[in-house]
């Protein structure tokens, strides 16, 4: 049987829909290819800088040397490419290389999806080279973050960044950068349906790769330009750049593209030339299978499902339509369900013919529901047009006796309008000030409740401050005393135990051995009182400094084995002055992050990282534990008195994880 017209256009609306998302891989796919290329790392060199490494003495060749082991571990190795970036980031070399290297973590951080992380190093590095008058790689780090406002789907801030770097480079002649640039905005243009200025910006990128004989972005650019004209209806522009796209990827062997090339071609050829469609969606499928791509493979399949059906090829049409099916929801699996009733027809299998045209229907029920809804209203509005004809015809033969008393009472209806109109008025007026005055009580009542919970939470976080100043007291009051009595009554006692052993062997000879045990008991007991104070007694910790006290608690930690943190000091020196509230609350706050990644993170290293930024202290706290899921994390009480904490410093904090990532924590308190 063959399948009705209007299923047709149905299907292919449905299909060419999904094809939008293959749309939007291509672009992430060019995003990718537009940042700077992958290096691909070499044993031999890695080894010899390894080498290196173990016998440079200079700051400067140590920094250089670790930021080329992190672009040659790029490709191979994330976390030892981060590794070795962190490194190069504490050896506090001159500008250039302190650059180079926060832009090869923000690469990092891109390429492991961690955005928001890739976005702060991106921002430091231009801040850095914009300071140093390095204008030409600032605005190439623009493109950067261009590509990541692109992937994040903010396509305006996208547009905007890169159209001012577009500029620049076309203002300097730096063709290739501005070309960039174009196939980026292009990209944006496209997204937002805005197909005429993505044809414009796609074309003058184009132009530049041939010119400069760039075959990887040519392949890159012309499939995405061949969609924007197919988009348009210019299916003839589509199929030349289409077939121009296929020959750069058979040189190239680049069978990905290929597969998408020929997807397109075979949607493009769908009606013009099933055989030739055809063609291209075999191809497209056996290149697919070969890569192991899922993604878009239901249009193809869809696609041809929907060839041998209109050639009455049901069994193979059948097959195409199970596949489809497994794939699609919506009103792509109701139409799929549609398609395998009408293979089924055709096959005479009436029975299971019946069955998916009952599951169809079943999916159906509420378009069917809208659909006799809108019935029932087109009825209802012919009732009520007849009706009204009806009374106009009463209308017709009253208006003959109503004339007369509308002649005499005119006067007065006109003064019942006026004053209709007036109550309706005043109404309105009184109305919209009733309205008024509502806002306002609402907006005052607001304020009330956010004037109560900003004294309620001023009370609490006064409260835990309160806690923690006695506590810390008390921790004090219990170390002096420790110390200064118990602990100088012993160091007493062991004075004299130590005065009866000096005295001439023959006056103490029975009881020498006595003597020597009670000296180690007491010695004993002094040093362990000793060591008592000194744990309880935060404060005489902290005296020595946030990152020496962070340093010692971070050994005592990677004594166990189970977690090596490692502690890096970006540019704070001895100089800078660290309020002591401040350091006691970070610390606090550190105590607990380490307490957490113990706890839940299951990760074998952490790395606490403290740097000076527009006078701003940050540490960041960084292990390469499971991660989570930022969305669905439910917030602690550990979090909860971090978070106080940190409002009470006037600081601010982000968590940036995912799932097997690991986590990342940056603070910021002013100082």
């Amino acid at each position: 049987m063959k399948p009705k017209p209007q299923n047709h256009y149905k299907f292919v609306h449905s299909f060419k829909l999904s094809s939008l998302f293959l749309f939007r891989i291509k672009l992430l796919f060019a995003l990718l290819l537009l940042l700077p290329l992958f290096v691909y790392a070499n044993n031999d060199e890695i080894d010899s800088l390894q080498s290196k490494l173990k016998n440079c003495t200079n700051k400067f060749d140590l920094a250089k040397t670790n930021l080329q082991l992190s672009k040659l571990y790029e490709r191979i190795d994330l976390n030892l490419g981060r590794k070795h970036a962190l490194n190069a980031l504490q050896y506090k070399s001159n500008d250039s290389i302190l650059a180079e290297t926060y832009n090869q973590l923000g690469r990092n951080y891109f390429y492991r999806t961690q955005l928001d992380s890739a976005i702060y190093y991106f921002e430091k590095t231009k801040d850095l080279l914009t300071k140093t008058g390095n204008t030409d790689r600032a605005s190439i780090v623009d493109i950067s973050l261009g590509a990541i406002y692109l992937r994040q789907g903010n396509y305006n801030q996208t547009i905007e960044i890169l159209t001012q770097s577009a500029a620049y480079f076309e203002e300097v002649q730096d063709d290739l950068n501005a070309a960039k640039c174009y196939s980026n905005i292009a990209s944006a243009m496209a997204e937002l349906g805005n197909y005429n200025k993505a044809i414009e910006f796609s074309n003058k990128a184009l132009n530049i790769f041939k010119t400069n004989n760039l075959t990887q972005y040519q392949l890159i650019t012309l499939p995405n330009l061949a969609a924007q004209y197919f988009k348009v209806g210019d299916t003839i522009t589509a199929i030349k750049y289409n077939l121009e796209a296929e020959q750069l990827a058979q040189k190239q062997d680049n069978k990905r593209s290929l597969s998408i090339i020929y997807n397109n071609l075979g949607s493009i050829y769908l009606d013009k030339d099933p055989e030739k469609a055809k063609y291209y969606l075999d191809k497209t499928i056996a290149l697919k299978e070969q890569l192991n791509l899922i993604t878009g493979l239901e249009v193809t399949q869809g696609n041809l499902g929907y060839i041998h059906l209109k050639n009455k090829e049901y069994t193979k049409a059948l097959f195409y339509y199970n596949l489809v099916a497994q794939k699609v929801n919506g009103k792509q699996l109701i139409f799929a369900y549609d398609q395998i009733a009408e293979c089924y027809k055709g096959l005479n299998q009436f029975s299971k013919a019946l069955d998916y045209t009952e599951r169809s229907r079943s999916l159906n029920d509420s378009l069917l529901n809208a659909k006799n809804q809108e019935i029932f209203n087109e009825i209802q509005t012919k009732y009520e047009t007849q009706k009204a004809k009806r009374e106009l015809s009463e209308l017709k033969v009253t208006n003959l006796e109503i004339n007369i008393a509308r002649n005499r009472n005119r006067i007065l209806l006109f003064i019942a309008l006026a004053l209709l109109t007036l109550s309706l008025l005043f109404g309105y007026i009184h109305q919209i000030w009733t309205k008024r005055k509502q806002l306002l009580i609402k907006q005052e009542l607001k304020i009330k409740e956010q004037e109560v919970e900003q004294i309620l939470k001023r009370q609490e976080l006064q409260g835990i401050d309160a806690i923690i100043d006695a506590q810390e007291k008390e921790r004090s009051r219990i170390a002096n005393d420790l110390h200064d009595n118990l602990g100088s009554k012993i160091a007493t006692l062991k004075l004299y135990i130590e005065g009866i052993q000096a005295l001439p062997y023959e006056n103490i000879h029975n009881i020498k051995p006595e003597l020597k045990q009670l000296q180690t008991l007491s010695e004993d007991t002094y040093q362990e009182i000793r060591k008592i104070a000194h744990n309880k007694n935060t404060n005489a910790l902290i005296a020595k400094g946030l990152i020496t006290a962070t340093q010692t608690i971070s050994n005592q930690i990677s004594e166990s084995n189970q977690l090596q943190i490692e502690v890096i000091n970006v540019d704070i020196d001895d100089h800078i002055n660290i309020n002591s509230t401040i350091e006691i609350q970070l610390f606090r706050i550190i105590q607990e992050l380490l307490t957490n990644i113990i706890k839940h993170a299951k990760a074998s290293e952490c790395i606490i990282q403290f740097s000076i930024d527009n006078n701003e202290l940050v540490v960041m706290v960084e292990d390469n534990g499971i991660g989570f899921d930022i969305d669905e994390i439910k917030i602690g009480y550990g979090l909860t008195n971090i978070e106080k904490r940190i409002d009470k410093l006037n600081g601010q904090y982000n968590i940036d994880s995912a799932v097997n990532n690991g986590t990342t924590i940056i603070l910021k308190v002013p100082l």
